[in-house]
């Protein structure tokens, strides 16, 4: 006589696997070019006018009075206020933006910030 037929087992239901997250698109770079818009953290300001209401602010910002914009983009003139030069003392910056005005204040290529008169 023929073996009695086990019945089938119920099927498991499986669940699917979670699927992650869509990753934030970076801008796409090649050489000194970026296509796309650069992250929050990349956008600073390197030059901007001093404003009449940030006086308190710029305190501890050094001046350059005297200055003049040399031809690899960087100042000189004769700063004060500064924790590492003397008052007075003729320096040359790192590399600022060019047109740089009076009133302005400039973030060089290295970091340092100067009140320019």
């Amino acid at each position: 006589s023929p073996a009695p037929k086990k019945a089938a087992a119920p099927a498991k239901a499986v669940a699917p696997a979670p699927t992650p997250a869509p990753k934030a698109k970076k801008p796409f770079s090649f050489g000194t070019f970026t296509l796309g818009p650069p992250p929050a953290a990349e956008k600073k300001e390197t030059a901007a006018p001093a404003k009449k209401g940030a006086v308190a602010a710029q305190t501890d910002i050094p001046v350059l009075r005297n200055f003049r914009q040399n031809a690899d983009g960087s100042l000189t003139g004769r700063v004060s206020g500064s924790k590492s030069f003397r008052n007075g003392t003729e320096i040359t910056t790192s590399p600022v933006r060019r047109g740089v005005k009076k009133g302005m204040v400039v973030k060089t290529s290295s970091g340092s910030q100067y009140r320019l008169e």
